[in-house]
C-alpha cells in the first residue's frame, strides 16, 4: 500500500468507528426512558385504594406509555389538593369532596376520575360502646378536616341523630395508623378507618365495628383523582396517555394477585396474611372499577352533603365537577374491552 494511503486509511476507519458509536447511541437512546415525559402524581394515604397506581408504577406501565412518573405522598385530601391548585403536583389522587368546595370556591380543579364508587371504610369504636347513641359526649378520630374520613363521621353521625361537633367531637389524628393509635390510646374513643389493614387489627384486638359504610349503599367517588382544567387542556396528549396507563394498572391489579400482594406488602410495609388477602380479593372483584368515572350521582352525594353547611348556585350540576372525556373516549375506542376481552 503508497505510504501516502495510510492517513487516508486512518481517517476512515476512525469514521468508521465514529458511526458505530453513533448508532450505539441512537440504539441506546430508543430503548431507555429519555424522552419519557415526568408526570407528578400525588397520593394522600398508605391505603389499599392505592394499589393499582402503584402496580401501574412498579410494573413499568407508566413508562410503557412514555411517561417517566414521580409519586409523592401527601397526608391527607386537603394538603395533597392544595399542592394540586398550588402547580406542585400534575395530578392528585385526593378527597372528591374538598375537590368538588374548591371548585365551588373559584379554583379551576376536577375530578378526572375515581377507582371506586362506594366507601370501604368502617367505623370502630372502644369496646364499652356497643351502639351508636353512645357516642354522645366522645371524640371521634378522623385523617384531616375535609377528608373523606371527615365526610364519614359527619354522615353516619347525622344518620344517627347526633351533631357533629356538639354531641361528638371530631378529633384530627392524622392517617389511618394514626387514627387506630388514637384509638388504642385513648385520645379518642371511636374512629373512621379504611377497610385494610386497621380494620383487621382492631377486630382481632376485640374493637366493635359500629359501621361499615361500603355496606349501606352510599354512592361516593371513593379514590379518586384530580386535576386543574388549565393542565387537561395543555396536555391532553399527555392526560390521555396517563388515563391508558392507569386504566391498565387496575386491570393488573384485579388479575394478577401475585404481583397485586407483592406491590402492597412493599408500600404498606406489612406481610400479606389470609385475612389481608380476603380484603384484597374484596378491592379487586368488588370495589375497583374497571372504567375509573367519576360518576354524576356519586358527586351528587358530595353535592347533597355540602347543601346542608353553605348555599350552593343555582342550577349546579355534577357534571361541573368531573372532566370525563378521557375516560369516555378510552371506553368508547374499546381499550377497557380489550384488556379484559381473555379474561
Amino acid at each position: 500500500m503508497p505510504k501516502h494511503s495510510q492517513p487516508n486509511l486512518i481517517i476512515v476507519l476512525k469514521s468508521l468507528s465514529t458511526v458505530r458509536w453513533l448508532l450505539a447511541a441512537i440504539v441506546f437512546l430508543i430503548s431507555s426512558d429519555v424522552g419519557a415525559e415526568s408526570l407528578r402524581i400525588a397520593y394522600t394515604s398508605i391505603g389499599l385504594v392505592y394499589g393499582p397506581l402503584w402496580v401501574t408504577k412498579d410494573a413499568g406501565i407508566f413508562k410503557k406509555y412514555n411517561i417517566d412518573p414521580e409519586l409523592l405522598y401527601i397526608a391527607g385530601g386537603p394538603p395533597s389538593l392544595q399542592a394540586l391548585i398550588a402547580g406542585d403536583v400534575a395530578i392528585s389522587f385526593t378527597a372528591g369532596g374538598a375537590t368538588v368546595a374548591a371548585n365551588l370556591s373559584g379554583s379551576d380543579v376536577v375530578l378526572l376520575g375515581a377507582s371506586i364508587d362506594s366507601l370501604p371504610f368502617e367505623l370502630w369504636s372502644v369496646p364499652g360502646i356497643k351502639q351508636p347513641e353512645q357516642l354522645r359526649g366522645t371524640k371521634l378520630g378522623i385523617s384531616r378536616i375535609g377528608a373523606t374520613t371527615d365526610f364519614i363521621a359527619r354522615y353516619l353521625l347525622k344518620k344517627w341523630g347526633l351533631q357533629p361537633d356538639k354531641d361528638v367531637a371530631i378529633f384530627q389524628a392524622g392517617a389511618g395508623p394514626q387514627i387506630f393509635a388514637a384509638l388504642k390510646g385513648g385520645a379518642v374513643q371511636s374512629g373512621v378507618l379504611s377497610t385494610g389493614p386497621e380494620t383487621l387489627r382492631a377486630e382481632a384486638e376485640g374493637y366493635v365495628r359500629l359501621a361499615d359504610v361500603a355496606a349501606s349503599g352510599l354512592v361516593y367517588p371513593f379514590g379518586p383523582f384530580a386535576a386543574r382544567q388549565a393542565f387537561l387542556k395543555s396536555q391532553p396528549e399527555l392526560v390521555s396517555r396517563f388515563m391508558k396507563a392507569y386504566v391498565e394498572g387496575i386491570y393488573r391489579f384485579k388479575t394478577d394477585k401475585a404481583l397485586a400482594l407483592t406491590t402492597l406488602e412493599k408500600y404498606m410495609k406489612q406481610k400479606t396474611t389470609p385475612a389481608a388477602e380476603r380484603i384484597y380479593e374484596v378491592y379487586a372483584t368488588k370495589y375497583f372499577k374497571r372504567a375509573p368515572e367519576a360518576t354524576p350521582a356519586a358527586i351528587q352525594t358530595i353535592l347533597e352533603e355540602l347543601s346542608a353547611t353553605r348555599p350552593l348556585p343555582p342550577g349546579i350540576t355534577p357534571q361541573r365537577f368531573a372532566e370525563s372525556r378521557f375516560i369516555r373516549d378510552l371506553v368508547a375506542s374499546g381499550f377497557v374491552d380489550n384488556l379484559y376481552k381473555n379474561r
